[in-house]
């Protein structure tokens, strides 16, 4: 399991290093690796396995399988975020019985809080965008909104942030501000497309038996429409025609995956297929 830094946490870890608070960042960063710890490990658990974890300033990415369903999604995104709280909550325990270690753990106890409440909020790239997301059953929708809220909360908490530098010389509200615009606005087609076309059964219950169907669909229909028929229990051809009901080509299955994750998914099959030509 490789750990790379994202460009913004080495900005958050200069402002730590240069007020003081070394200890705080510390804290912050093992928190961090437990919270995609958590996030592994309960991806372990339900079959997928792990690659690359990017630490941001507010958490961290960690890319897993490819082919999570709803339920298995929610659980992941969850796991982290509960986990920092049981560690928050743990320390505050701890404090009855010892209080002459609070001010040792202080830092490790704050930074989980603030990892466990924060993931939940429903914006990109955080854990509750993840939950939302497979909630609801049209995502493409879904994904949409969250991306706007996102730039929308993120820009409105960098000003706050700027203004309040001023008066606090704090610059962790701005930086995380920063952090949620550039996730609304540059988020990845693949960690975007992860809730749409990877979530779909292309992975076949051959077990139980699959049948084979042909699909006809008009050549101007939208790659997200033809998601509805991709189903664990059936392999479909899509056979695409023109306005007089003509065939115009045949793609498999696979090959309509390939094109949802190469393409915007609001084209439709036939732009996407001119651009996989090109």
């Amino acid at each position: 399991m490789k750990v790379r830094l994202h460009p913004l946490f080495y900005l958050l870890a200069g402002y730590f290093i240069v007020v003081g608070q070394f200890e705080l960042l510390v804290g912050y960063l093992v928190s961090i690796v437990a919270h995609e710890a958590a996030h592994n490990r309960m991806a372990n658990l339900r079959g997928y396995k792990s690659g690359v974890i990017t630490i941001m300033p507010y958490g961290g990415v960690v890319d897993c399988g490819d082919d999570y369903n709803d339920a298995d999604n929610i659980l992941i995104a969850l796991a982290a975020p509960f986990f920092n709280l049981a560690v928050a909550t743990f320390f505050v325990a701890l404090w009855w019985v010892f209080p002459d270690i609070y001010a040792y753990t202080q830092g490790l106890c704050l930074a989980n809080l603030a990892l466990g409440v924060i993931n939940l909020l429903p914006l990109f790239p955080l854990d509750g965008s993840r939950v939302v997301v497979s909630m609801l059953k049209n995502k493409l929708r879904a994904i949409r909104v969250l991306r706007i809220a996102t730039v929308c909360v993120g820009a409105l908490t960098f000003v706050a942030g700027a203004a309040a530098v001023f008066f606090t010389k704090n610059i962790s509200i701005a930086v995380f501000g920063a952090f949620l615009f550039s996730s609304g606005i540059f988020t990845g087609r693949g960690q975007t497309y992860y809730h749409v076309a990877r979530n779909r059964p292309f992975v076949k219950d051959y077990a139980n038996g699959v049948c084979e169907k042909v699909v006809r669909v008009s050549q101007e229909i939208k790659l997200f429409q033809l998601l509805k028929f991709i189903k664990k229990d059936s392999v479909a051809d899509f056979v695409l025609v023109d306005e007089n009901g003509q065939d115009v080509c045949r793609i498999s299955e696979e090959q309509f995956g390939r094109l949802c994750l190469e393409n915007e998914l609001s084209e439709s099959v036939l732009q996407a297929l001119r651009s996989s030509v090109n």
